[in-house]
């Protein structure tokens, strides 16, 4: 049998495998939609269409980054990054969103532009079964990754889940919008359309910031998790703990944790607590590393 290290850092691979596949998958196909929408907007001049195009294609990029960050991850320690590379991932999702801000600000200008000059699309119907085509590759690829994204834990992925369900939203709601303005007077409705997918990339672009800047200043913000820490050490070795310290690595949690042991416990005693409690909790909360720090419990 195994052991639970060495099983645990087995299965952690086989995620990072999958993780790092699904992103590779992921820049293939949003880069064909994207290329394949552009090529269709030529002949049809939708605006709408130009948009979800520009999308796929900076989500296919965007797709690349958490595919090189997911790739920097498993890189060994080394003396520059004693705590390893896992936070590169975290700074690929924001580098990600920063991107799609840049995107959603060139789209929103290229879409007003068309409300103003009242641009009308040749050949809807071709537009129309383009986006409703795109949707739909998109959303099936959106659940594939989300399911990988939650295995693996990684901010990146999910990012990168979050962006494949927003494309196929942003195409339903183009042929929506597309659909409306060929069949209606309500002619500005395609670049209605390309406004609406620019406040889609604006929304996931602000969660993705958000998430990506707290672990990369440190913040934590899990006290389930440091209680359940608390917990575990009480009810297996009876042992009080004083503070808890949780700093996120990547997709994990490095944890320090002071413990209090009576004054009389003997040195050898100590260093067989000490070991124990990082083992079992490294491994029942899945941490990268475990700090116990030994204080004497009447100081």
């Amino acid at each position: 049998m195994e052991p639970p290290e060495k099983s645990r850092e087995q299965s952690h691979h086989d995620i990072l495998n999958r993780a790092q596949l699904a992103a590779k998958q992921s820049v293939i196909t949003l880069a064909a939609i994207g290329v394949a929408e552009l090529v269709v907007t030529m002949s049809t001049g939708s605006v709408t269409l130009t948009a979800d195009g520009l999308d796929s294609l900076a989500d296919s990029m965007i797709s690349f980054i958490v595919w090189f960050g997911i790739s920097m991850t498993r890189k060994p320690r080394s003396n520059l990054f004693p705590s390893g590379y896992r936070k590169v991932e975290v700074l690929a999702a924001f580098t990600a969103a920063i991107i799609i801000v840049v995107l959603g600000a060139l789209i929103t200008y290229h879409a007003i532009g068309a409300l103003s000059n009242h641009t009308y699309i040749r050949y809807p119907e071709i537009t129309m079964i383009t986006l409703i085509s795109a949707g739909s590759i998109s959303l099936h690829r959106a659940f594939l990754i989300r399911k990988v994204a939650i295995e693996s834990n990684l901010i990146s992925l999910k990012l990168d889940a979050r962006n494949s369900i927003k494309d196929s939203t942003a195409s339903f709601v183009g042929f929506t919008s597309v659909l409306v303005g060929t069949y209606t007077s309500f002619k500005f409705m395609d670049a209605i359309g390309g406004i609406i997918i620019a406040g889609y990339i604006f929304l996931m672009a602000y969660t993705a910031i958000r998430e990506s800047t707290l672990v990369l200043v440190d913040a934590v913000d899990n006290p389930q998790m440091t209680d359940d820490i608390r917990d575990f050490i009480s009810s297996k070795f009876r042992v009080k703990t004083k503070e808890i310290f949780l700093r996120p690595v990547g997709n994990e949690f490095n944890a320090e944790i002071h413990i209090l042991l009576p004054n009389e416990t003997r040195l050898d005693e100590t260093n067989r607590i000490i070991k124990s409690i990082e083992v079992d909790v490294r491994n029942k909360m899945r941490l990268d590393r475990v700090t116990i720090i030994p204080e004497p419990e009447h100081g």
